[in-house]
């Protein structure tokens, strides 16, 4: 035994703190049952608006134009019937009509606020004046009396493209929801009704925003009952490999279950929802959770190597006498790239994401400094075939073909540093030119693979009728009935022709479409009188009428009980961020250059506008993220090795790993969204990882025991190195899991920390060693240098 080890300060407080090992199982296993009490309490938030703060002044003010106007985010069941008729044949109207009586008594379904061509009233004038009436109350059992409703539909404007196709080829019917955190039950319902309705010819699609609510719940479900077992497979199987014994399998699984439980468990017990973004947290944990485990077997099974006939108690505190450090740092580090994440964004998802997966970590260092080691005190010193001492050598170890492979591959690298440093040198000078090519874009819908019924349906909407992403702009006069006056309606219209002159604008509807219908029917029908009339008191009489032979509710969408209030919804056929941008941004500029005026005034609100203001602090909080990250691991190298110098060298690696996935986002065309706007944080926060351990381990090798650096060097590769590759398969493999989920973002995030991890584990053991090499810096050399 060495000396120097019993007489440390770290060796005398883990010989303290393990001398009670019963006490710490059990306060391990209570931290357990206590947070794992807290899961079934759960819930997930698929909604779009999650993604922004609850008191954010865009979401207080959509809320209450929600409530003004009876506003929700719908489901839409399409009906498309690419015949001769459209869906204006008796067969189609028939099922129409019964999928609205179906749809309206689902449970959940507001049955008030179900609309489609069996709920809708037209507007048409008679001898007696206005007349306002069903398209049909029965459905049409002819051809004759269907092609009747088509007429009446297409001859009002207000529904062409919004209700039914153009081309008559397709309708939908809107149904919103009375809870929408039961979206994932009506969603199962609706594709429950569409699957077993008895089509002839018809395709039906269940999309709408609360559609896309309720299958991401659907792929949450899935993902988290498929990847997180497959992941602690997969990581079982690395530990086996590195170590072939059954402790150094169930205790690194112990601090993954630890890891998961506890962050989840808190996660559930503060309240906080299950997010699509931080569904992928369990298997994110299990893999960097991992790492700790790796490095304190691996170097317990070295102690014991050296000395076979060593006491357990000693073998334990001698490991963690070795490993405490690096394993502290290296978790403060993540901790770091994830606290980044935390307090750099505004967005609830990303904020809890960063903050869990952060007391993830927490929880796996303090097992890993524990619980493990008081778990191995009870277990009786067993050596691993993987390493074991060299014969006729009392102090080499007899390595296994991974370590070496990583000790031919370091002799083979470290023999021409130049050329490496070069190389590095390119690497970065292509990361930046792509990096320039980085595009910040996101597209809802983008969330489900190209073959799923949803994504489907969500293109046949677009293509067939006006679209399934909608702006609302919200009109406020300063006293009640002031719309009934024409110059602010003349406003309103005005506003609509610009809207609609937009790109991707494919209508926008308005309280001005029912008086010009309106108008036109009290005018014989007249096609020229679809028009707004000039007369304030006419337009009084006009909604007096429609409120006799009609209701109100059929246009509350569009103004409130008092005249006070107008909205206009504009829809469009593309739910991407930058072309949601361009539009945003065109009206606000119109309105406050042509529309505000004394009296009246606009304001957006919509799913598009939420989306505007917070895709468009992605960016801002993104690049935050990556600098705090950044900054928090250079401080936490520097201070472990005491030299600045070290925390620069520590870093290198992982700026490199960033600037490269940069480079390939932007030459893959890969967006800065939602799923990948997490990334580089915790690419920054797992791949430091690697150059820690590099580092501490070449500091204990050469100023501790005196070697020289190329001797260091050659012992550092075979034995941390080949830990470090155990490190790395369980980082690359589990976020490479992450590429089999059903959500497209969590795939595309997976696939970038993967890149992240493999470009930081090559930097570390390849770029880090070729400048320590050729710099020779003093903090690690120290006198010797001289």
């Amino acid at each position: 035994m060495n000396p120097t080890t019993r007489d440390t300060p770290a060796a005398l407080f883990f010989r303290q703190v393990y001398a009670f090992p019963k006490t710490l199982l059990i306060l391990g296993v209570l931290v357990l049952v206590v947070a794992g009490s807290f899961l079934p309490r759960l819930q997930k938030d698929t909604r779009a608006e999650a993604f922004m703060p609850a008191d954010h002044p865009v979401v207080l003010y959509r809320r209450t134009i929600k409530d003004t106007f009876g506003l929700a985010d719908p489901m839409v069941v399409a009906v498309v019937d690419r015949g001769a008729h459209g869906v204006f044949d008796p067969e189609s109207l028939r099922l129409v009509a019964m999928l609205t009586d179906q749809i309206a008594a689902v449970p959940g379904i507001d049955p008030d606020r179900v609309t489609s061509l069996a709920t809708e009233n037209n507007i048409v004038g008679d001898a007696e004046g206005m007349r306002v009436e069903p398209f049909f109350d029965v459905p049409p059992t002819t051809q004759d009396e269907a092609d009747r409703v088509r007429d009446a539909i297409m001859d009002f404007p207000l529904y062409v493209g919004n209700l039914v196709a153009a081309d008559g080829s397709a309708t939908v019917i809107v149904a919103e929801l009375l809870d929408q955190g039961r979206a994932v039950d009506v969603y199962r319902d609706l594709l429950a009704i569409a699957e077993s309705a008895p089509v002839n010819g018809e395709e039906i699609h269940v999309a709408g925003e609360m559609a896309v609510s309720g299958y991401l719940g659907t792929y949450i479900d899935s993902d988290v009952l498929r990847l997180n077992p497959v992941a602690v497979i997969i990581i079982s199987t690395i530990l086996f490999l590195a170590y072939r014994t059954v402790r150094g399998v169930l205790l690194p699984d112990l601090l993954l279950i630890a890891t998961v439980v506890v962050a989840i468990g808190t996660m559930a017990g503060s309240g906080v929802p299950y997010y699509v973004i931080t569904s992928a947290l369990p298997v994110v944990l299990i893999a960097i959770a991992v790492a700790d485990g790796i490095h304190i077997l691996g170097q317990y099974y070295e102690e014991l190597a050296h000395d076979p006939g060593a006491r357990q108690s000693e073998l334990v505190v001698r490991t963690m006498v070795e490993m405490w450090r690096p394993v502290t740092f290296t978790s403060i580090t993540d901790m770091a790239g994830f606290l980044a994440i935390h307090f750099a964004s505004f967005m609830p998802p990303m904020k809890a994401f960063g903050l869990f997966a952060a007391i993830g970590v927490g929880v796996a260092l303090l097992f890993a400094l524990f619980v493990i080691p008081a778990a191995l005190m009870f277990l009786r010193p067993r050596p691993s075939s993987a390493l074991t001492r060299r014969p006729g050598n009392d102090s080499g170890l007899q390595i296994d073909l991974f370590g070496r492979v990583m000790g031919a591959l370091g002799r083979r690298l470290l023999s021409r540093p130049l050329w490496i440093l070069s190389a590095g040198g390119l690497v970065v000078a292509v990361g930046v030119i792509g990096a320039c090519r980085l595009e910040i874009n996101e597209e809802r819908i983008r969330n489900f693979r190209s073959t799923e019924p949803l994504y489907q349906a969500d293109r046949a909407l677009n293509t067939t009728l006006n679209g399934t992403s909608h702006l609302d702009i919200v009109i406020e006069t300063d006293e009640p009935e002031a719309l009934f006056h024409p110059a602010h309606l003349r406003r309103i219209a005005a506003l609509q022709e610009f809207v609609e002159s937009l790109p991707r604008v494919t209508g926008s509807t308005s309280v001005v479409d029912y008086l010009k219908q309106m108008n036109r029917a009290m005018n014989a029908n007249r096609a020229d009188a679809y028009a707004l009339p000039d007369d304030e008191d006419l337009i009084a009489q006009y909604f007096l009428l429609y409120e006799a032979t009609g209701s109100s509710d059929d246009y509350e969408e569009y103004v409130d009980y008092d005249y006070r209030l107008a909205n206009v919804r504009v829809t469009m056929n593309s739910g991407l961020y930058t072309h949601g941008k361009v539009v945003v941004e065109a009206v606000e500029r119109y309105i406050h250059e042509q529309f505000d005026a004394d009296g009246i005034r606009a304001t957006l609100s919509g799913r598009v506008t939420v989306d505007y203001h917070w895709l468009g602090q992605l960016r801002s909080g993104h690049f935050r993220s990556v600098t705090l990250a950044l900054l928090a691991v250079w401080l936490v190298s520097a201070f472990s090795f005491r030299s600045v110098v070290a925390g620069v060298l520590s870093v290198v690696p992982v700026t490199m790993a960033v600037l490269m996935l940069y480079g390939i986002m932007g030459y893959a065309n890969v967006w800065l969204g939602v799923g990948t706007s997490m990334f580089a944080p915790i690419a920054i926060g797992t791949g430091i990882d690697f150059s820690i351990h590099t580092v501490d381990r070449l500091t204990a090798l050469v100023r501790s025991r005196g070697e020289s650096l190329e001797t260091a060097f050659a012992e550092f590769f075979p034995s941390t190195g080949r830990a470090l590759l155990f490190n790395f398969s369980a980082l690359f493999f589990g976020f490479g899991l992450l590429m089999t989920s059903h959500v497209p973002p969590l795939v595309r995030f997976g696939c970038l920390v993967a890149v992240g991890v493999l470009i930081s584990f090559l930097a570390s053991l390849t770029v880090l060693p070729a400048l320590i090499l050729v710099l020779r810096p003093k903090f690690l050399l120290g006198k010797r240098q001289e």
